[in-house]
């Protein structure tokens, strides 16, 4: 790139600007879906507090929706797009995917402050 920064390729499972990673996320996002236990037994398990799971509820609602579109995502249910994300040969089609088109990471919470060289994700 020649915007005279210097850039960083970060794995998959690395969200941008958050203290936590990928798949402990989904993790947490699955059995919420699955109801294996109650919303505070669930919080207390994994150490996290109640707004930060309804951060992350909210984040993934509308980062499936963004991807699948409005229409598509009512037909879809949460627990069924996650199920279809983990059981993928590739994470990271999609993950590269989602970031040409939202310049964002799966479940980053917002786009990164400084613009990037998108020829590094390719066409």
């Amino acid at each position: 790139c020649t915007c005279g920064h210097t850039h960083a390729i970060l794995p998959d499972f690395i969200i941008p600007y958050s203290g936590y990673g990928l798949f402990f996320i989904l993790r947490v996002l699955a059995e919420y879906f699955l109801r294996l236990s109650t919303v505070e037994k669930l919080c207390e398990r994994f150490s996290i507090t109640l707004s930060q799971l309804r951060r992350w509820l909210d984040l993934f609602r509308t980062q499936k929706e963004e991807w699948l579109g409005a229409l598509s995502s009512m037909e879809a249910s949460s627990l069924s797009f996650l199920k279809a994300l983990l059981t993928q040969a590739a994470y990271s089609v999609f993950a590269s995917a989602f970031v040409r088109r939202f310049s964002k990471s799966f479940l980053q919470s917002h786009k990164n402050p400084a613009p990037y060289c998108q020829q590094v994700f390719g066409p």
